[in-house]
């Protein structure tokens, strides 16, 4: 008897949450839809991230609002994934299914411009020259093996400048290290010496170049919002 009480019990608070849940689902997709009939982009983005984030079963027809509204706030990575997604489980009888189709040919046309831009990366956002490594593409750092000393310990006679060898009788001979000379360290070899090394920078991976935030329009009269923008950042 305690055991199908609790079981009851159980049921009862799992249906209960779903039944949050779904409420909390509805309550974000209508005001999403909402700003989204109102034009308001950004605010629909968060309604519709809301009504994600409960990981409960979604309306169908989110996903088309949620990538339109993406498109629209120049998210068209995400906005492609979705649309894809619509289509894909809505098919021809879906709601929106032609404005979705739509939606994938201008998605296509903002990837040529992508694609054909200098001045952003593979998402559509601005590239600036890399402060980090000055748009060089590659960065300087001190030597991680002999902690900018260029010098390490020398592996033969460990610091020691001579050689201790044993011979058949038990008796220890002393020999100065041919690899140090006697010194007890040697240069660097992975540094040789220089107490620095280079590499390729870790922040623009070579390119030179480091994403914004900010949406590339593919012109470059863009420049003088960038110059703008660092002489705020100082």
């Amino acid at each position: 008897m305690r055991i199908a009480t609790i079981l009851f019990c159980s049921f009862l608070s799992t249906s209960t949450f779903g039944q949050m849940n779904q409420s909390e689902v509805k309550k974000y997709y209508n005001e999403g839809v909402q700003h989204f009939t109102d034009g308001n982009f950004k605010a629909a983005n968060g309604s519709f991230r809301k009504a994600l984030a409960t990981n409960d079963v979604l309306p169908v027809n989110l996903s088309y609002y949620f990538a339109e509204t993406l498109y629209h706030i120049k998210q068209f990575t995400n906005s492609k994934n979705f649309v894809d997604r619509y289509i894909k489980v809505a098919g021809q009888g879906g709601d929106f299914y032609d404005e979705a189709v739509n939606l994938q040919s201008q998605l296509k046309i903002e990837f040529i411009n992508i694609r054909n831009c200098n001045y952003c990366n593979n998402f559509g956002y601005r590239l600036e020259d890399c402060d980090y490594c000055d748009a060089t593409g590659i960065e300087t750092t001190e030597c991680p093996q002999c902690k900018g000393t260029g010098n390490t310990l020398c592996p033969k006679c460990t610091g020691k400048g001579v050689v201790i060898t044993v011979d058949a009788f038990n008796q220890n001979h002393y020999e100065t290290c041919d690899k140090c000379d006697g010194d007890g360290v040697i240069v660097c070899e992975r540094c040789l010496g220089e107490k620095e090394i280079t590499r390729v920078c870790t922040y623009c991976l070579g390119t030179k170049m480091r994403p914004t935030s900010i949406i590339c329009n593919h012109e470059e009269e863009q420049e003088e919002l960038f110059r703008k923008k660092k002489i705020y950042r100082q």
